[in-house]
C-alpha cells in the first residue's frame, strides 16, 4: 500500500482560545469524492457535552469542512454523551448507530476508575435523508445489558438486507455485570422498527473476557466475520485479537479463534473474494506501539495473514493514564478504520492524543 496523503478531520486551530476534542471518527463515501465524517466531539475526553458531529469532503478526504452538531440536543432533560457512526443504503439514506450515556452527575467521569464500571447507557439508532445535513431524533433500542450496553460499531448492511452491528456489555458503575459477558449480533430485519440481539457472536469459556470494540464484515461468499479486543477482566490477562465467522447468515457463529495479532481496538474492511483488511490499534506488550494493517485471506474459516504494514505510528510515546478504568488506560490512539473508495483507494481514519488535544485523522492509501 502506497499512502498518497494525511488530513485532519478535526484538530483544534486555536486551544489557547477554547477547548475542543474530536476522537471515535467513522467515515461514508456518498459519491466519488464526497466522504461524510462522524466524530465525538466535547471539550475532553469523557467531558459532559462530547456529542456527534458530522464534517464533510468534497476531494476524497484531503480537506474537511467546519463540523456540525448530528443531533438537537435542546429537548434533553438529562444530559446526555452521545457517539454514532454511519452506513449508507443503496437509496442514498444514512443510517446512524451509536450509544449515549446519562451524566446526571457532570461530576462524574463515564468510567469508575475503582471498579471498572460505567455510567448507564442507551443503545440508539437516527437516520438522515439529506447525506448527514440533519438527523431524525434518536430512536433507542433494547439490548440483553438493559443500560449497559457498548454499541461501538457501524452498522453493516448484510446481503439479505437486514441491518446488524456486534454488540457487547459494560459493567454497572458498581462494577457488576447485568447479563453474560460476551458479543451478540444486534439486527434489524425490518429497516429499524423492531431489534433483536439473541444470536451472541463472540463467547469465550468462564464468562470474564471481554468482546469490547467489536467489529464486523460480510465477504463476498456470505460469511460475516467478527474481531475483538479481548482480555480477561478477573486476572487482568492480554490476549491477540479473535474473531469469529457464520456461514450461515449470522444465525450462529464458531467459536472465537485466535488472530495472532496483540492488538486493543480493531476493524475489519471487506477486500475481494475471501480476503479483508484487518486494522489494529497495538499500544501495549510491543515495541513499537502504532496502527498495523494486515491483508488476510480467511480462505476456509482460516486466518492467513498475506501482507503487514505499519499504517501510522505516534510521534511520542503512548503514556498510561491513571485517571481512568485500567482496562481503558493506554487510549493515547485508537479506534482505528478504513473504508473501500469507490475508485478502489483506502481511506484509513483514526484518534490521537497529543499534548493534551484529541484529534481526528484521515489517511489515504493506493490499493
Amino acid at each position: 500500500m502506497k499512502e498518497i496523503f494525511t488530513s485532519f478531520i478535526y484538530d483544534n486551530p486555536i486551544p489557547r482560545l477554547y477547548a475542543r476534542n474530536s476522537a471515535f471518527p467513522y467515515l461514508c463515501e456518498l459519491s466519488e469524492g464526497h466522504i461524510l465524517a462522524m466524530h465525538q466531539m466535547g471539550q475532553a475526553f469523557e467531558s459532559v457535552d462530547g456529542t456527534t458531529c458530522c464534517s464533510e469532503s468534497f476531494d476524497g478526504g484531503r480537506t474537511w469542512s467546519k463540523p456540525w452538531r448530528a443531533f438537537d440536543k435542546s429537548r434533553e432533560t438529562i444530559p446526555l454523551t452521545d457517539g454514532s457512526k454511519p452506513m449508507r443504503l443503496p437509496d442514498g439514506r444514512l443510517v446512524a448507530m451509536g450509544y449515549q450515556y446519562e451524566r446526571r452527575d457532570p461530576e462524574l467521569p463515564i468510567g469508575n476508575e475503582v471498579t471498572g464500571g460505567l455510567l448507564d447507557d442507551e443503545v440508539f439508532w437516527a437516520f438522515s435523508d439529506d447525506e448527514g445535513h440533519t438527523w431524525s431524533e434518536r430512536f433507542p433500542i433494547d439490548t440483553a445489558w438493559g443500560p449497559h450496553a457498548e454499541a461501538s460499531a457501524p452498522l453493516t448492511l448484510l446481503q439479505d438486507g437486514s441491518w446488524a452491528t456486534p454488540i457487547t456489555g459494560f459493567p454497572t458503575w458498581e462494577g457488576k455485570m447485568t447479563s453474560r459477558l460476551c458479543g451478540r449480533l444486534l439486527r434489524s430485519s425490518d429497516q429499524g422498527r423492531t431489534w433483536s440481539d439473541d444470536v451472541v457472536c463472540m463467547a469465550f469459556p468462564g464468562d470474564t473476557v471481554t468482546c469490547y470494540e467489536q467489529r464486523m464484515c460480510q465477504l463476498d461468499d456470505g460469511t460475516i466475520v467478527v474481531i475483538g479486543w479481548n482480555e480477561d477482566t478477573r486476572t487482568g490477562e492480554r490476549f491477540n485479537n479473535h474473531y469469529t465467522i457464520s456461514t450461515d447468515g449470522g444465525r450462529s457463529f464458531s467459536v472465537p479463534m485466535d488472530t495472532g495479532i496483540r492488538g486493543q481496538a480493531s476493524s475489519l474492511c471487506k477486500l475481494d473474494g475471501t480476503r479483508l483488511l484487518s486494522i489494529h490499534a497495538c499500544r501495549r506488550d510491543t515495541d513499537r506501539p502504532g496502527i498495523y494493517g494486515y491483508v488476510v485471506d480467511l480462505k476456509g474459516g482460516t486466518w492467513k495473514i498475506e501482507e503487514e504494514h505499519l499504517l501510522w505510528a505516534p510521534k511520542t510515546p503512548v503514556i498510561q493514564d491513571k485517571g481512568m478504568a485500567e482496562i481503558f488506560s493506554f487510549l493515547a490512539f485508537g479506534q482505528p478504520s478504513a473504508i473501500r473508495l469507490s475508485d478502489g483507494d483506502l481511506l484509513l481514519c483514526f484518534w490521537y492524543c497529543e499534548q493534551g488535544r484529541y484529534k481526528t485523522v484521515a489517511r489515504r492509501f493506493q490499493w
